[in-house]
């Protein structure tokens, strides 16, 4: 096995942030010809892809594109991991291009985005859950040990970014205080801030301290997204 890929799969290893793993992931496959690459989990159909994003490493553009436009359940590459376990080049992904228009669209808008070409690793997780490491390049002059090393990166990328969401959902789950779950589960059922205070013998000052604060710890914009990923770290239940 070529040393300087298991130099960089420890490294890899070593990483403590997203941030981190993108460096090591685009300087590695940049050696391999690939410009660009996205590493997510695979959503059931029609279910947003955004919250199984574990790293984007597309434009921009393209990437909002394709998530808000539900691209993920259309576009064949993606529809072809739930049916094999082995690396395939975006060509190869079946579909009808005169009969599936949907498909043909994504695929043509993917090259207007420079995106003509690349490397497809499905991950297959456990519990039946699917996962995809998508790599942007040619691939026609890769032999089978450069696909062989790229798809043994692209597991351990996965599983390392994995790893460290299920850290980072941990520190979450213990960011947030049982009055603050309290205070969010209210909020989540419809109450207002006074509704809050008179059920829980706080004050609507209070009552808004608390959803500040755990805001503040998840990260997010607002009191909604603060309910719907309280929800979906399991930090509170309805």
């Amino acid at each position: 096995m070529n040393a300087d890929l298991m130099n960089r799969i420890e490294l890899l290893q070593r990483q403590e942030d997203a941030d981190g793993i993108h460096k090591v992931v685009s300087d590695t496959i940049g050696h391999y010809g690939f410009e660009r690459f996205i590493i997510s989990g695979l959503p059931d159909r029609g279910v947003d892809v955004r919250p199984f994003v574990l790293l984007s490493g597309w434009d921009d553009e393209w990437y909002k594109r394709y998530t808000n436009l539900g691209y993920v359940h259309l576009d064949p590459v993606a529809r072809n991991c739930f049916a094999t376990t082995l690396p395939f080049d975006w060509s190869d992904a079946p579909y009808d291009r005169a009969g599936d228009p949907q498909a043909r669209r994504v695929m043509d808008e993917a090259h207007d985005f420079g995106m003509n070409e690349g490397l497809c690793v499905p991950v297959h997780l456990e519990g039946g859950m699917q996962g995809v490491v998508s790599l942007v390049g040619r691939t026609d002059w890769l032999s089978e040990q450069q696909r062989l090393e790229l798809h043994m990166l692209a597991l351990y990328a996965h599983g390392r970014l994995r790893f460290l969401n299920t850290v980072q959902t941990d520190r979450r789950r213990r960011a947030i205080s049982p009055r603050e779950a309290e205070v969010l589960k209210w909020v989540a059922s419809g109450k207002t801030a006074a509704d809050i205070a008179e059920i829980t013998g706080l004050s609507a000052r209070t009552v808004n301290q608390h959803c500040e604060n755990a805001q503040r710890r998840l990260g997010t914009n607002n009191r909604l997204h603060t309910v719907v990923e309280a929800i979906r770290h399991k930090l509170i239940a309805l």
